[in-house]
């Protein structure tokens, strides 16, 4: 043959067939840019300096390895669609004499216009979009724009194009092979070739129904956060799994025993849309499916990622009442030194009038936190669990003595607040009675009120159930915390040597702790790493031996969960767009395949009788029937992920649940608008091509 054939037919093929090739190169465009953009932002090291962290190259990269397999799946899809529309031109081909190594050329040829097509539309859109995307994570992360952001060189170019031609080379190998093993008779039938009535499957329906069931079960039943952590994965695994079982094969259950019932499938209005769907279910169950869980993905995503910006501050405030707390001792071999609660405040106010600012109020705290297993009404160590535990029993303890708890309630007593107004002496405990506040309730149950407590073999009558305790703690959207007041330091003491004697070198020190209020948060703010230094160097210039501080200032963590709820966001959100995306291009390439697969259908319906009403309302139904499923199971599938992705967060620190509920409710909202405004358009290319 002439050089230049092959490349001539393919490039007229690729010109002919635009309604079907053009999406796919712009998908692929579309995915290529995000993930170079994905790669540049990890790779430019100017943002992470910027920023001061390591949490966007890191996010960056997990980014671009979830959307590596994402585009893989999708390109995968589009391209048995473009088999199925083309088989029979390459069919034609072979019957008019061209071999099928000739055919593979052509092929080839098609599919290296495409991609080259693809990868350079797609470079151009992420470099373009680049800088866009630099400002929105600046501005997510609340930092100094970095001037320029022109990062261009050969290894962020290289890297997404070199990922996507090898996906692409890929599918030609997987068409390639596909060709060669059929016949010229079955390429020419293939775009004919419809699917046998499917039967229902029943292993296949029972795994669905397990693998739903266990997924659905870990999401409501899982108990605290650490648990959620290691089964969220599983869950998803699980529920994808049982998605694409049941909609394969429940769905044809469901079908075949609506056409059992006569009264019901022997009408005009429902037969052509059930019948239709039962002959092309397995294909349509596949796609459908997979609408859903991107949609789900959609979902989570933009709700979980908007949730923790927008929370940021409710998660401050609750973990910081005060803008400043340390604690710091000096040890010289076993013996350990507190530095007192009062030299830590003038340490504090030298520092903090060095750099301009004005100290309102200092809070001492003395307190032990030790760590526990919460059986019933036994707070156990680890060595005496037997047999192992479950993370869902884990708690911290702090403990206190009752002239503390008097004396840090009697400053936050007000008028204002009834629930605070208890006399701080109205106690009275004795060395053997305790008061027991539940701080915070990861996994514990919320009626958990004990009687009695045991620890350290000793029992405690719990005189007083607080609904209320003086000192916070960070640890509380991971493990329980409860909060213990003790009679006195004898008891308090007796607490801290059996502790000591159970964990040895790992157990826990007396916090001397003060909590510290600035006169204007946002002035400190500003010179908040000026202050903490200077605090830093006056403690070393304090005692001898080696110095353990624990310095925690509001300022450094909301810098530090801005970093991670921004990151968060910003991959949410080009991860959700991705999702949003591919789920539209699913959604036209199955109008466009139904559409052709019904032209035929649809006309004889019109010679045996139907009007052009009919048709257009049967039509309706079978289509309303197809793509709003997905949508559907996507918001069961977010409602029942709710329970575990609101422990999840927690270990994030978002405690709001209203706020979470709310993000959900109005992502959900806004994704139906989409989804529907797509639905109507994509149909209208149905209508123009069945008709």
């Amino acid at each position: 043959m002439k050089k230049g054939l092959y490349t001539r037919i393919a490039l007229e093929n690729v010109k002919k067939n635009g309604r079907l090739y053009w999406p796919r190169i712009l998908a692929e465009a579309g995915l290529l840019g995000c993930f170079y953009i994905l790669i540049t932002l990890a790779m430019d090291g100017r943002l992470s300096e910027a920023l001061g962290g390591a949490y966007l190259p890191t996010f960056m990269w997990m980014g671009a390895a979830v959307l590596g397999l994402l585009s893989l799946i999708l390109l995968l899809y589009v391209n048995s669609f473009l088999m199925k529309r083309r088989r029979s031109e390459y069919g034609l081909y072979n019957v008019l004499g061209m071999e099928k190594r000739h055919i593979a050329k052509v092929l080839f040829a098609e599919s290296l216009i495409a991609s080259l097509a693809s990868v350079a539309l797609g470079l151009c859109f992420g470099v373009l979009f680049y800088k866009l995307s630099s400002l929105l994570i600046c501005r997510l992360l609340r930092s100094e724009i970095v001037a320029g952001f022109y990062y261009l060189n050969a290894v962020t170019l290289l890297i997404p194009a070199a990922a996507f031609l090898a996906l692409d080379l890929f599918t030609y190998f997987v068409n390639r092979i596909a060709i060669l093993r059929m016949k010229p008779v079955e390429l020419l039938s293939a775009k004919k070739a419809g699917e046998r009535e499917p039967k229902t499957r029943w292993p296949l329906l029972v795994l669905g129904v397990l693998s739903l069931g266990a997924g659905y079960g870990i999401a409501l039943t899982v108990k605290s956060p650490l648990q959620a952590i290691f089964l969220f994965f599983a869950a998803v695994i699980l529920v994808i799994v049982g998605t694409y079982c049941v909609f394969v094969t429940g769905t044809t259950f469901v079908l075949q025993s609506l056409k059992k019932r006569k009264q019901y499938y022997y009408h005009k209005k429902h037969m052509p849309a059930v019948a239709g769907l039962l002959f092309r279910m397995k294909q349509n169950a596949v796609g459908l499916a997979s609408i859903a869980i991107l949609a789900t993905g959609v979902l989570v995503m933009i709700s979980t990622t908007v949730s923790l910006y927008s929370g940021v501050q409710d998660t401050m405030e609750t973990n910081y009442p005060r803008q400043l707390y340390l604690s710091a001792y000096r040890q010289e071999g076993e013996e350990i030194t507190h530095i007192p609660s009062g030299k830590l405040e003038e340490l504090v106010r030298e520092a903090a009038a060095e750099n301009g600012v004005a100290v309102r109020e200092v809070e001492s705290e003395r307190l032990l936190t030790v760590s526990y297993l919460l059986r019933g009404g036994r707070l156990l160590t680890k060595t005496e669990a037997e047999g192992g535990y479950d993370t869902s029993e884990l708690c911290s303890v702090m403990f206190i003595t009752e002239d503390t708890y008097a004396e840090l309630q009697s400053k936050r007593v007000t008028a204002e607040d009834p629930a605070l107004s208890r006399a701080p002496e109205g106690l009275g405990l004795d060395k053997d009675e305790i008061a027991f506040c539940r701080v915070a309730s990861a996994a514990m149950d919320l009626g958990f009120m004990p009687e009695r407590l045991t620890f350290h073999g000793n029992t405690y009558r719990v005189k007083e159930n607080l609904t209320y305790f003086p000192i916070g703690s960070n640890m509380s959207t991971v493990v329980n915390v409860l909060g213990i007041v003790v009679a006195d330091d004898d008891v308090l003491n007796d607490v801290y040597l059996a502790q000591k004697e159970a964990y040895g070198e790992f157990a826990s020190e007396f916090s001397d702790r003060i909590g510290v209020s600035f006169a204007d948060e946002e002035a400190v703010s500003a010179v908040g790493e000026q202050v903490s230094q200077a605090i830093v160097n006056k403690l070393q210039a304090v005692g001898t031996g080696t110095l353990q501080y624990d310095l925690d200032t509001k300022w450094e963590s909301l810098h530090n969960v801005l970093e991670m709820y921004g990151t968060f966001l910003f991959l949410g959100i080009l991860l959700g767009f991705v999702c949003l995306f591919s789920t539209i291009l699913i959604i036209y390439y199955k109008q466009i395949s139904e559409g052709y697969e019904d032209r035929e259908r649809f006309q004889i319906m019109e010679k045996v009788g139907m009007d052009a009403r009919e048709v257009r309302k049967t039509i309706g139904s079978q289509l309303v029937l197809q793509f709003f499923l997905p949508l559907a199971t996507a918001a069961v599938h977010t409602a029942v992920a709710f329970p575990i992705l609101l422990k999840l967060l927690k270990i994030l620190m978002l405690t709001n649940t209203s706020l979470f509920i709310i993000c959900t409710l109005v992502t959900l909202a806004v994704f139906a608008l989409v989804y529907t405004a797509v639905y109507v358009l994509t149909a209208k290319t149905y209508y123009k091509i069945v008709h």
